[in-house]
């Protein structure tokens, strides 16, 4: 079984608890996707939209009848989004 430092451990934990990107997403200049399944019970919906409200030049695209792991149930359809974008 892999064991991890617990100082290493405690790091990740504060780090995911107290750092947010949020200030600083009005930055971006790039065209910028925003991915999310519909039934994400995990990373909700509210969260894409205050990332699209942010982001200058973002997109919203939500996979109907997915939820977080929409990248491997629906694959397919993941791929047609992120390249829909790009040809865009």
């Amino acid at each position: 079984m892999l064991t991890v430092n617990p100082r290493t451990y405690y790091h990740q934990l504060t780090a995911l608890v107290g750092w947010t990107s949020l200030l600083r997403l009005f930055r971006l200049r790039k065209r910028t996707l925003i991915l999310t399944g519909e039934r994400d019970t995990l990373v909700r919906m509210y969260n894409a939209r205050i990332l699209l409200s942010t982001i200058p030049r973002a997109e919203l695209h939500v996979l109907l009848g997915e939820g977080h792991f929409f990248v491997v149930t629906s694959a397919k359809r993941t791929a047609e989004a992120i390249h829909a974008f790009l040809c865009r």
